[in-house]
């Protein structure tokens, strides 16, 4: 297990009060597993990715997935793997609409909780990291991120 920086882990768990400060300690302490098992782990299939960061092929495992958030700047949380897997689910390789707001309700989530998920561009970040079917309109979303 890797060393742990207990003020690293506070002051990414600021709220506005202390209950969510606590409860943000305690989904980013529970999240160390996650952080943990995905470390060291490399993806067990080969992947190439795409000009836009998308997967090439059908080779998507949660392993993957963190990596592709790792790439991104991301750290590979349980509640973002699970948004994932719900969402392989339920739309496949079909296309998601471009509203966060449709997506997030579809896999029963807040529109809130899932724009901090997958913030500013939470489509493009959701199918990407899920290796699902890329948005057609991927340059529009790129141009205007969610605030």
């Amino acid at each position: 297990m890797a060393k742990l920086n207990v003020n690293d882990i506070a002051n990414e768990s600021a709220g506005e009060d202390f209950n969510e400060f606590t409860q943000n300690f305690a989904t980013n302490i529970e999240n160390l597993g996650a952080r943990n098992a995905y470390d060291n782990i490399k993806g067990d299939k080969d992947y190439a990715l795409d000009d836009d960061g998308y997967i090439i092929g059908d080779v998507w495992s949660e392993q993957i997935a963190s990596e592709i958030m790792d790439l991104n700047g991301f750290v590979a949380t349980v509640a973002r793997l699970e948004a994932l897997v719900i969402g392989r689910e339920l739309f496949g390789q079909g296309s998601l609409s471009p509203d966060h707001k449709i997506v997030a309700e579809k896999i029963g989530v807040s529109a809130g909780d899932f724009l901090k998920m997958f913030p500013k561009y939470p489509i493009v970040y959701y199918t990407r990291w899920g290796g699902m079917r890329k948005p057609f309109n991927l340059q529009i979303l790129l141009d205007t991120p969610i605030r």
